[in-house]
């Protein structure tokens, strides 16, 4: 396995890889939450993964101008009232669409607005529930920790008086 960072390590070997010379506040934090390897490896199910968690067809993008363009608008798309979110909010549901994890009653929840029903839907997936075992790998409880982290950010819109 090569090399794999972690936090700003993540960020600044993400931009210095890709090419870039700033990030939006969403990318940085996709990167902070995803890690950063550079190059080619098989991820924790064996799936060919590259740089900031790529896969499939993403493998050889360049994630900040062909990859999160991608999902910044599945996001935008999905959710009602996008522009008025805050920047955290923006990233969270960016952060659910990029790892696939948000299923379409989580997706119609957004875009009805329904934030505190949207989080507790979006825990409601086996890959959640497998990081919370006694058994989970460390991958298993990270994905998990980011599934609550996620989840607490949208929940805390319906408490909000945006």
């Amino acid at each position: 396995m090569p090399k794999v960072y972690h936090g700003q390590d993540a960020v600044d070997q993400a931009a210095r890889y890709y090419g870039v010379k700033s990030m939006s506040p969403i990318a940085r934090h996709i990167v902070i939450e995803e890690g950063f390897v550079p190059g080619v490896y098989k991820d924790s199910k064996g799936i060919p993964t590259e740089g900031v968690g790529l896969t499939g067809d993403y493998v050889g993008k360049n994630f900040f101008t062909e990859v999160m363009p991608v999902f910044e608008e599945k996001a935008r798309a999905t959710t009602k009232d996008w522009d008025k979110l805050p920047e955290d909010a923006q990233a969270a549901i960016v952060s659910m669409a990029y790892r696939g994890d948000w299923g379409k009653n989580t997706r119609r929840l957004l875009s009805e607005g329904k934030w505190k029903e949207a989080a507790k839907e979006y825990l409601d997936h086996d890959e959640y529930r497998e990081g919370k075992g006694k058994d989970a790998t460390s991958a298993q409880r990270a994905i998990s920790e980011r599934m609550e982290r996620n989840a607490q950010t949208i929940f805390n819109l319906g408490t909000s008086n945006r």
